[in-house]
């Protein structure tokens, strides 16, 4: 009777354990895919970081350029399947300066805009100048194919003045228009990533850079057959 008694015990301590470690590896994982998140959405993040945070690849390829404007496909990859999360429109400023020209022949090279001036000691500063959606049409099916063949969806879009900044010198470099992926960013994401984004929503002002961005939604870059492909090999 004793021995039975004493398997019985032996069971249920380890059933109770089992269903405690369990809860504990429920919470961890709780907190991780919490702490994963609020990563995702720090501010801190260039938007290279953060596709490859997300998406486990960052990518950048060229698709059009001139002196005046560069059209960027920020892609992640899996599997062989190229994604666009972002679809980047970059103005770039009427004159460069000479404090920052190495800088600007790197970018015109294909390299991340971001990236090029944070490693080169740049403190690197956005300027908020319109958030909001851009609404469905069957215009867009180009960029619609570029993000893995989504059905026609609301796209958010951040426009905003890209500054750099050394030595205690301020400098517009461009205006860029990003164009992201649903499933990379959301409005509601853009307005979590900017607290000051209700300041930003009217865009009477900007309906000419509104206007430029979805005219090159419209464009099929496969028969351009131009760009440089910059590839970051990092996995996260």
């Amino acid at each position: 009777m004793k021995t039975k008694q004493y398997i019985h015990t032996l069971f249920l301590f380890i059933f109770l354990f089992n269903v405690l470690n369990g809860c504990r590896g429920n919470n961890r994982h709780s907190k991780l895919s919490q702490t994963s998140h609020e990563s995702f959405l720090s501010p801190k993040l260039l938007n290279s970081e953060r596709i490859r945070l997300k998406f486990g690849s960052y990518h950048v390829k060229v698709l059009n350029q001139n002196n005046k404007l560069r059209i960027s496909n920020l892609y992640s990859s899996h599997d062989g399947n190229n994604i666009t999360r972002t679809l980047a429109i970059v103005k770039f400023t009427e004159s460069i300066d000479s404090t920052f020209i190495k800088e600007h022949l790197k970018i015109l090279s294909g390299q991340s805009i971001g990236a090029v001036f944070k490693k080169n000691q740049w403190k690197i500063e956005k300027k908020s100048l319109y958030f909001g959606e851009i609404l469905p049409q069957t215009d867009f099916t180009e960029t619609y194919k570029l993000m893995g063949y989504i059905e026609p969806s609301k796209l958010a879009i951040y426009i905003y003045g890209f500054n750099i900044i050394k030595d205690n010198n301020s400098h517009q470099y461009a205006i860029i228009s990003e164009i992201y992926h649903p499933e990379y960013l959301t409005f509601n994401n853009l307005k979590k990533l900017n607290p000051d984004a209700d300041k930003h929503l009217e865009k009477t002002r900007f309906i000419q850079l509104l206007k430029l961005a979805e005219s090159k939604m419209k464009m099929n870059y496969n028969e351009l057959q131009t760009g440089y492909d910059r590839v970051s090999h990092e996995k996260h």
